[in-house]
């Protein structure tokens, strides 16, 4: 196992270029090349790969080594239908007050603030699981996110109304989130092309 100071900006580092699509969807991620670049041992390298294998950033098939994950029509359909009932769930307010942990990351891009607002949302929920699943959710499809506004007719508008609704009352919530999840969900051919092509770009 590595020493915590040099796994964890490994892994941080490992996971925000899976997030940010450096690597094209389904390339074989070679430890050792990966170890070379990041002028770290391989251990740290391997380590945060399983880790992100346990996230679902990463596949892992023996013989073959690790590979981006791939993501297909279907799997964007059922993570989208999961992170709109998980978040439909959430009846409670959502705390006025919120630590800064509790929030996946910075607020950069499109996608990131797409992921900080269903974590506030999410936080309306006692239920850590709930949480947890949310910000995976979030961060599988942060690539996705990354072209919904290329992509998706009202992108920046709904994510307008998803960050203004973050306080509101539950129903208010709903909604923005339903009007959201249409918009993908009726684009997900398009954000799937749109990503094959970056890949091969």
């Amino acid at each position: 196992m590595s020493p915590a100071h040099v796994l964890e900006p490994t892994y941080r580092r490992l996971k925000r270029a899976l997030m940010e699509g450096t690597w094209p969807i389904g390339q074989k991620l070679e430890a050792m090349r990966l170890a070379d670049e990041f002028g770290v041992s391989m251990t740290p390298v391997r380590d945060s790969l399983n880790q992100l294998v346990g996230e679902g950033l990463v596949d892992l098939t023996p013989g073959e080594g690790y590979r981006v994950t791939l993501l297909t029509e279907q799997s964007l359909r059922d993570m989208l239908a999961v992170n709109a009932l998980l978040l439909e769930s959430v009846v409670d307010p959502v705390p006025q007050k919120i630590d800064e942990d509790d929030l996946t990351g910075p607020i950069d891009t499109y996608a990131d603030r797409v992921g900080d607002v269903f974590s506030i949302f999410a936080l309306g929920s006692e239920n850590r699981f709930l949480r947890q699943t949310v910000d995976l959710i979030s961060d599988r499809l942060h690539i996705v996110r990354s072209l919904e506004p290329d992509v998706l007719p009202n992108a920046l508008e709904a994510l307008a109304e998803l960050e203004s609704n973050a306080w509101a009352t539950p129903s208010k919530r709903v909604q923005a989130l339903r009007r959201y999840h249409d918009q993908c969900m009726a684009n997900v051919s398009r954000l799937i092309a749109m990503l094959a092509e970056q890949g091969s770009a």
